[in-house]
C-alpha cells in the first residue's frame, strides 16, 4: 500500500531569485553582513565615546534612535527578520567558545521562554525615556557595549547560544513584528521529512 506524499503548495521562494537567493545560500553571505554591522557599532562607538556630545551630530544616537529604526521596521514590514541574519553581536560566540571549551552548562530550565527578555525590553523603553537615550550618544555607547558583553558572557558559561534564544530584546521584538512580513522561512518540501528514514 503506497504512501499518499504531502504535496507543497506553490509559492514565491527568494532563495531561488537570480541574485539575492545566491547571496542568501552563499557560505560567506552572513558573516559578511556580520562584519559589516560590526564595522558599523564600531564606528558608533568611537564617536559615542569621542565625538561632539549633540545627539544630532553624533552617529552613535543617529544611527541608533533613527536610522536604525527605521531601517529595520522597513526590513521587517519587507522582508522579514533581517537584522538577526546580520546581527554583529553573535559574532565573539567564536572567541566565547574557544575560551569555555564549548560548556555544557545549559541555561536555567525556569528562564527558558521569552519573558527574560520582554522584562529587559520594558525595562528599556523605561530607560530611553527616564534617561534620555536619543540625547546621550556616551550613553547610547554603553548599550552597545552591554549588549557585546551580554552576548559573549553567556556564551562563555552557556551552551546553546541563551543570549539569542531567551535575553536579547532586540530579537523579541524582531520576532514578533516579523509575523507580519510577506516573506516567511517555511518548509520547502514536507516530503523530504516524511520519506526519511533516519540514520539512527
Amino acid at each position: 500500500m503506497s504512501t499518499q506524499l504531502y504535496r507543497p503548495t506553490p509559492r514565491y521562494d527568494l532563495l531561488r531569485t537570480p541574485f539575492i537567493g545566491r547571496l542568501l545560500r552563499w557560505r560567506w553571505g552572513r558573516l559578511v553582513g556580520q562584519l559589516f554591522f560590526l564595522c558599523v557599532a564600531l564606528l558608533m562607538l568611537y564617536d559615542g565615546f569621542t565625538g561632539p556630545p549633540l545627539a544630532p551630530t553624533n552617529l552613535a544616537t543617529v544611527l541608533t534612535w533613527v536610522h536604525y529604526r527605521g531601517f529595520v521596521m522597513f526590513a521587517l514590514l519587507l522582508a522579514g527578520n533581517l537584522f538577526c541574519m546580520n546581527c554583529p553581536f553573535t559574532l565573539p560566540r567564536t572567541l566565547a567558545r574557544r575560551i569555555s571549551g564549548r560548556s555544557q552548562r545549559r541555561w536555567p530550565r525556569w528562564l527558558r521562554n521569552k519573558w527574560t527578555a520582554v522584562t529587559i525590553l520594558v525595562i528599556y523603553f523605561w530607560l530611553y525615556e527616564w534617561l534620555d537615550l536619543w540625547a546621550s550618544p556616551w550613553l547610547t555607547a554603553w548599550i552597545i557595549v552591554a549588549y557585546f558583553l551580554a552576548s559573549f558572557i553567556l556564551e562563555v558559561f552557556f551552551a546553546e547560544s541563551p543570549f539569542c534564544k531567551y535575553v536579547c530584546p532586540l530579537g523579541t521584538f524582531n520576532f514578533v513584528s516579523s509575523t507580519v512580513s510577506p516573506l516567511h522561512i517555511t518548509v520547502r518540501d514536507q516530503n523530504t521529512c516524511r520519506t526519511c528514514v533516519g540514520k539512527e
